[in-house]
């Protein structure tokens, strides 16, 4: 009898119940809800980690399952953040143009409201007029479509190009790289429609919304856990039929897979695309709890440092990648803001605030040499996850197998 996907794959269970127990606990120690144990800014970083491990499932599942080394997924991350920010910027804008509107004696037209809006959001770069591409900025329903549609498109095109070249290793990460640069660099244009380098802020913000940010923190807080745990409920599902089977030879022996006939363009191309749309979903997550989205956030950096979680986690493992992202956000969020004792040597004091990404860079050297499994190998451990003993078995169609050699893969 076939037995079910969480039978055969019980480490999904085992995540989904913790991440309910997290988010169930942290819920009743907020401020939110009246114990106040948690503070709403540490609520909100812990929201916005619950994104960047969304973010890094993905990039698991295009690196470490796909063996695509993509440098540019933080600019898919940065699109979905820009598409639910301009709804969120323009409907904000919208109420206090009305209300401040609705007292003078004569009740001002649509254009005139229209115009009032586009100065207030457009005059720190000099102009009062709508880009084509705000649109539907004045639809919610509209926008949350873009924070899917708008990545999944650019990485559909960015893909079909790279791919049906077959483009691959170094020079495939380097493309990508290029691609966030590129975008970064023409966002940070006054002309690019998106305030250039001011970006858009206030995205804390809920329009028409009277709660406090203490319980709207915990909204996003339960939004960003859901969305964690689908996402990795479907790249957990995805990697353990048939399809994950396949991107998995593609990642180890691209070569035979295609002598093999599948399709090896199709199949990355469907990753690459996915992963895309879900980097959308955790930035359109992650901005608001911000509350603010400028083009830095999508420079090539950014997407580095995705990279560099994801292998400190443990790439190839879902759950790895989760504990690779908790991991570096929360310790950078304590080193980087202060909460670190300083160090001193009495010629020199070390100041975590500036030596922060040198102690990152050493442990993604350390984990690379020394434990290419990263943190999850410690699960492994824990676990007592081994490689089955396969020796001996008839592994070969022949007797001239190299069965000693398949058995040691």
């Amino acid at each position: 009898m076939q037995r079910s996907f969480i039978s055969r794959n019980p480490s999904v269970l085992i995540f989904l119940t913790c991440l309910a127990l997290f988010t169930v606990t942290v819920t009743v120690m907020s401020e939110g809800s009246g114990v106040g144990i948690i503070s709403t800014s540490f609520i909100k970083t812990l929201g916005k980690t619950l994104c960047l491990c969304l973010i890094a499932v993905a990039m698991d599942l295009i690196w470490g399952f796909t063996g695509i080394l993509s440098l540019g997924h933080f600019a898919f991350f940065g699109l979905g953040g820009y598409m639910i920010g301009m709804w969120l910027m323009y409907e904000r804008t919208r109420l206090i143009v009305v209300e401040s509107l609705s007292q003078v004696e004569i009740p001002p037209t649509a254009t005139e409201v229209t115009d009032a809006i586009g100065n207030q959001i457009f005059g720190v770069v000099g102009s009062s007029d709508f880009p084509l591409i705000w649109t539907f900025a004045d639809s919610l329903f509209l926008q949350l479509v873009l924070v899917v549609l708008v990545p999944g498109l650019l990485a559909l095109v960015f893909g079909w190009l790279a791919f049906r070249s077959r483009v691959t290793g170094v020079y495939l990460s380097i493309l990508t790289q290029a691609m966030t640069l590129a975008l970064a660099l023409y966002l940070f244009q006054n002309d690019s429609g998106l305030r250039g380098n001011n970006g858009l802020s206030g995205l804390q913000n809920l329009p028409g919304v009277e709660a406090s940010q203490d319980v709207v923190s915990l909204w996003f807080l339960w939004a960003s856990a859901l969305a964690l745990g689908l996402g990795y409920l479907l790249a957990a599902w995805i990697v353990s039929g048939k399809f994950g089977s396949v991107i998995r030879g593609i990642r180890d022996n691209e070569a035979r897979v295609r002598f093999l006939g599948y399709s090896v363009e199709t199949y990355k191309l469907m990753v690459f695309t996915l992963t895309a749309c879900i980097a959308g979903i955790a930035g359109a997550l992650y901005y608001p709890q911000a509350g603010i989205i400028n083009p830095a956030e999508i420079s090539p950096i950014a997407s580095i440092y995705l990279a560099v979680w994801v292998a400190i986690g443990g790439r190839g493992r879902l759950y790895g990648a989760v504990i690779g992202a908790a991991s570096v956000s929360l310790l950078s969020t304590w080193f980087t803001g202060g909460q670190a004792p300083n160090i001193p040597l009495g010629f020199y004091t070390i100041k975590w605030v500036d030596w922060w990404l040198v102690l990152l860079g050493m442990s993604f050297v350390a984990v690379t040499l020394f434990a290419p499994k990263g943190m999850g190998g410690l699960v492994d451990l824990w676990s007592k996850r081994r490689t089955p003993n396969r020796h001996g078995a008839d592994l070969g169609p022949s007797d001239g197998a190299l069965r000693e050699q398949e058995a040691s893969q």
